[in-house]
């Protein structure tokens, strides 16, 4: 892992030289002589580099229902992080290229109960975006990797069938694009329609496969409103079809719903009492459709207040959960016996349980003015209203001076082991630092 480590390190830096040399000797080149007329550069260049060092401190429940003595999920009780983020843009004339590159190096400590701990270690290099953009009379092509989100939402975005979690409750999230090929352009005052071809989508995470997959998407601005309408059908899939819809009443106020139907890939269905598996899988799942509702409510302040309910038609009845957690507890007793077994069930109930658990979600967010750069803060709370549970996410900022700044994250579930946010993790506390390199 070393040598890795270190050749990514030395192609980061390297980099960041170049792209510094790259638009000082732009600004030099583009010096104008006296009484001569500045020249016009035929590229411009700009970029950013970050480097973010972090460590995560996490509360593993150990009396787990689905991951008992983490033997399963094996989730870290500490993590590390070298987090490097480059981005790059440069234009010229109607051409424009763009550019986002993110380079991991992470350490972690992992316990689990009858074993002893283990350390391990992941350098990674992730093309986030990478695509070229050219603009032709009122249409835009664009063709490479780029993150295809839309909507107004922040907890989830049912109207969007690639980024239905785009990672906006996330502050340490970086998510990346899809690999596509798309279309934009204005058909009349206030309309634009969208079409594009998603190839891939292998670098979200968690993996997902929507490649192959055309879409189209209709827009109608007003000067209050906007609206969209999306549809999208995968190569051998189902279709979708979604849209949202939001409304500026005033300066302070924002309104807006989005909603998506489609089938998901299987359903995990909970199994009647038998001597058979506890649970089985339904390929594929019935269609469904998630909705939620928002509004945003900017203060004097210009501390913003946003809530959101969400609905979503894949997830379990209250009864339906009921009888999911029952049948963790039949594999938590069944292990003494026959651990093979047991933990294979407890393994489909994790890793084959829908995206959202429940039905209904309540999302209340409460943020700092986002225009005052010194110090961002911002306080969260999801919670699920049929087991209660929920998770309360603390995240503050503070600029020390212009190349760096400090920040920490502070989570904590509420609920139980037998409840979908208390089920795996107590607790986590997040510290670290931002060096901005250019």
């Amino acid at each position: 892992m070393r040598p890795v480590r270190w050749r990514w390190r030395a192609l980061t830096w390297a980099m960041a030289c170049g792209l510094a040399w790259a638009q000082t000797a732009l600004a030099q080149d583009a010096a104008p002589l006296p009484d001569a007329p500045e020249p016009e550069p035929a590229w411009r260049l700009s970029g950013s580099g970050e480097a973010w060092v972090y460590a995560n401190r996490n509360s593993v429940r150990s009396d787990s229902l689905l991951n008992p003595g983490n033997r399963l999920a094996a989730l870290p009780a500490t993590q590390d992080w070298l987090d490097v983020r480059l981005n790059g843009r440069a234009e010229s004339g109607p051409l424009a290229l763009v550019g986002s590159l993110r380079l991991t190096s992470q350490r972690s400590l992992t316990e689990q109960a009858a074993r002893p701990d283990r350390r391990d270690s992941d350098d990674t290099q992730q093309l986030g975006q990478a695509f070229a953009r050219y603009r032709q009379g009122e249409g835009v092509w664009t063709v490479g990797r780029e993150l295809l989100s839309w909507g107004p939402a922040n907890f989830r975005s049912p109207s969007n069938p690639f980024y239905f979690d785009a990672g906006r409750t996330n502050p340490l999230a970086a998510t990346p694009g899809v690999d596509l090929l798309r279309y934009t352009t204005q058909l009349a005052p206030g309309w634009r329609l969208g079409a594009g071809h998603v190839v891939s989508t292998s670098q979200i995470t968690p993996a997902t496969d929507l490649g192959h997959s055309s879409w189209l998407k209709i827009d109608q601005q007003g000067e209050a409103h906007l609206a969209s309408v999306i549809i999208s059908q995968q190569r051998g899939g189902s279709t979708f079809v979604g849209g949202f819809a939001q409304w500026t009443p005033d300066d302070a106020w924002l309104l807006y719903g989005e909603v998506g139907s489609n089938r998901q890939p299987g359903l995990l269905q909970v199994a009647g009492a038998g001597t058979g598996p506890l649970y089985r899988w339904q390929q594929p799942a019935p269609r469904s459709t998630d909705t939620l509702l928002g509004a945003s409510y900017t203060l004097e302040s210009g501390h913003v207040l946003i809530g959101e309910w969400l609905h979503s038609g894949g997830g379990f009845s209250e009864a339906g959960q009921s009888a999911y957690w029952a049948q963790a507890h039949r594999a938590n007793a069944l292990a003494a016996q026959n651990p093979a077994a047991a933990y294979a069930s407890l393994g489909q109930a994790l890793g084959q349980a829908p995206r959202l658990l429940g039905r209904d979600y309540f999302w209340l967010g409460l943020q700092s003015n986002p225009q005052e750069s010194g110090l961002y803060w911002r306080a969260e709370y999801s919670t699920q209203l049929a087991d209660r549970s929920g998770q309360v996410l603390l995240y503050g900022e503070k600029n020390f001076w212009r190349q760096l700044s400090g920040f920490v994250v502070l989570s904590r579930t509420v609920g139980g082991a037998q409840t979908e946010f208390g089920s795996l993790v107590r607790s986590r506390l997040t510290l670290g630092v931002k060096l901005f390199v250019f």
